[in-house]
């Protein structure tokens, strides 16, 4: 294995959403949810300070269907230490046009949402546990870039 695989679910709380969660729990990855009703949520999320017990992901999950791709995808991409996390783009699409959509916004690859996740949960693992070698990313180093944006800011004003 090449590192522990931990991952944030970016969307809407759906049935796909607990399916894909209890999916998560029965091959033992360790798993967070975040609502992406808006771009905030993702942005506050990162801000949190390491007294919250920030959950820092290996991968990134963002629904399609039920977010703002574009939106979110931006926002993580112009972090210093956040672009570093790979982003899985999934939904029901699988037409070219979306596929192609979903790399030009910057996600790293994008995943036709299969009818069961249960199902390809064991080929889905071994891929990102095994085969690909994960960035080590600390709750110490979002932080410390947080500190810095804030320190910048004032320094602005």
């Amino acid at each position: 294995m090449t590192g522990p695989l931990s991952i944030l679910l970016i969307g809407t709380d759906s049935l796909e959403q607990k399916t894909l969660g209890q999916a998560f729990r029965k091959y033992g990855v360790p798993h967070r949810y975040l609502a992406a009703n808006e771009d905030s949520a993702v942005r506050g999320y990162f801000q949190k300070g390491l007294a919250d017990a920030l959950f820092v992901p290996t991968l990134i999950m963002l629904d399609r269907d039920t977010s703002q791709p574009e939106t979110i995808l931006n926002l993580l991409k112009q972090h210093p230490i956040l672009r570093r996390i790979p982003v899985i783009l999934y939904g029901r699409d699988k037409d070219p046009e979306s596929v192609q959509q979903a790399y030009q916004w910057g996600a790293t690859c994008y995943m036709p949402q299969p009818d069961n996740w249960d199902a390809v949960m064991a080929h889905f693992c071994s891929y990102w546990k095994k085969r690909v070698a994960l960035p080590a990313i600390t709750a110490e180093d979002i932080l410390s870039t947080n500190l810095t944006d804030n320190q910048d800011r004032r320094q602005r004003h």
